[in-house]
């Protein structure tokens, strides 16, 4: 990266801050990774990774886009201003191993305020009537214990569930067993050496084909909470502990915590409570890499060549992505699949340029948006149709 497009990118970080967009502390360190890593900078590929990077916000749109016309101008040669252009700090990276910066603004003050946003969390997490709400969560800070006040059963979440289930259990597994689809010639000629090559019918087989089972990682850093409600978030763990076969059920930030009894009840509102009760903590900032790397070096056994892994994230990394590969290249290998779904591919403009995305994509069975029920069930329809897809890369690439 040539220093003119160093510098404009700084400038254009500090004017976004000025204008009020919540980006990252180390913001403008990783848009320049993203910008090191594009292949064709045009204008949009350039939009796209730092809108990834830098606005965090939906509500910041807007004023990104006004400002990124500025930024694309001064790169290009043009005289555009921002306002006040002084003191240009200098900045230094590399895409290699590069983090992400998945930072949020910490309070919303105008929602945060009595009779603000509807009674909404500003982050977009969801309904509350607790005196929490208009509070973000901080994925650059700590986490925090949660908070699940007014949590409510969602039929549609439990359904979808049920449809994204059964298509998990029907995907074809590695083994094989008795069919009537292909025939088995290994087992034909064993039955010919011990007849003394006597012609006998010819056996067949099938990939064998069983229940769900398996494990589920769950982001719950601030970026992710963002964008993910929790209604929708905890019925998923719940429907996925009670359908598949006592799955386990991890949540993650910065630290792995296994919470799979606390799903063990009769329904998702008192799976809050439990959360609430033992001071589960969730909203700090993302370190999948180090999450999984925990599970490798404590409890590998629990992953096996019939579980399909769940990962529900952002795919925004706080840590190296080193690591995250490293650590995903380990549970491809050890798994059956890997499914992935991420929050932030619900919506159309979303591309996987953020580098802890693209550092797991080559270990990715399966990719699909998730930021509700509907999303979840069109990801079941179409592991059911077609079998684990990237179907979130091929929507953004469409």
């Amino acid at each position: 990266m040539d220093d003119h497009l160093r510098r404009e990118l700084v400038r254009f970080a500090a004017a976004l801050r000025e204008g009020g967009v919540a980006v990252p502390g180390d913001g403008a360190l990783a848009a320049a990774d993203a910008l090191a890593a594009l292949d064709d900078r045009g204008r949009e590929g350039v939009r796209a990774a730092l809108r990834a990077t830098l606005c965090t916000r939906p509500a910041d749109e807007g004023a990104f886009d006004s400002r990124f016309e500025t930024f694309w101008a001064r790169v290009r040669g043009g005289d555009a201003t921002y306002g006040g252009d002084d003191g240009i700090p200098t900045l230094d990276t590399g895409a290699e191993g590069a983090a992400d910066a998945p930072g949020q603004m910490i309070v919303d003050e105008a929602a945060a305020a009595p009779g603000g946003a509807s009674g909404e969390r500003a982050g977009g997490v969801g309904p509350s009537e607790s005196e929490r709400a208009g509070s973000q969560y901080s994925a650059d800070g700590a986490s925090e214990p949660v908070s699940l006040g007014g949590v409510r059963g969602d039929d549609a979440i439990d359904d979808a569930v049920a449809t994204f289930t059964e298509a998990v259990a029907s995907l074809p597994g590695r083994r094989w067993e008795g069919g009537d689809d292909t025939p088995d010639v290994r087992r034909a000629l064993r039955r010919g050496v011990a007849t003394g090559g006597v012609p006998l019918p010819l056996p067949e087989r099938e990939r064998e084909r069983t229940a769900a089972r398996g494990i589920v990682f769950v982001d719950v850093s601030g970026s992710v909470l963002d964008r993910l409600d929790r209604d929708a978030l905890l019925g998923f763990c719940h429907a996925v502990r009670k359908r598949w076969r006592r799955t386990p059920i991890y949540f993650f930030d910065t630290a792995l915590r296994d919470v799979s009894g606390a799903f063990d009840v009769p329904a998702p509102a008192a799976a809050a409570e439990v959360l609430e009760a033992t001071r589960v903590e969730w909203g700090g900032g993302t370190r999948i890499g180090d999450a999984l790397a925990a599970l490798h070096r404590e409890h590998p056994e629990r992953v096996g060549r019939r579980d399909t892994v769940v990962v529900v994230s952002d795919g925004i990394e706080r840590g190296g992505t080193d690591v995250l590969r490293e650590q995903a290249a380990w549970l491809s290998r050890r798994a059956g699949r890997v499914l992935w779904l991420n929050p932030l591919a619900a919506d159309e403009r979303w591309t996987p340029s953020a580098p802890g995305m693209r550092a797991v994509l080559p270990f990715v069975d399966g990719l699909y948006a998730f930021a509700d029920a509907a999303d979840l069930a069109d990801a079941a329809d179409d592991l059911a149709l077609r079998g684990p897809t990237l179907r979130a890369v091929e929507g953004a690439e469409a």
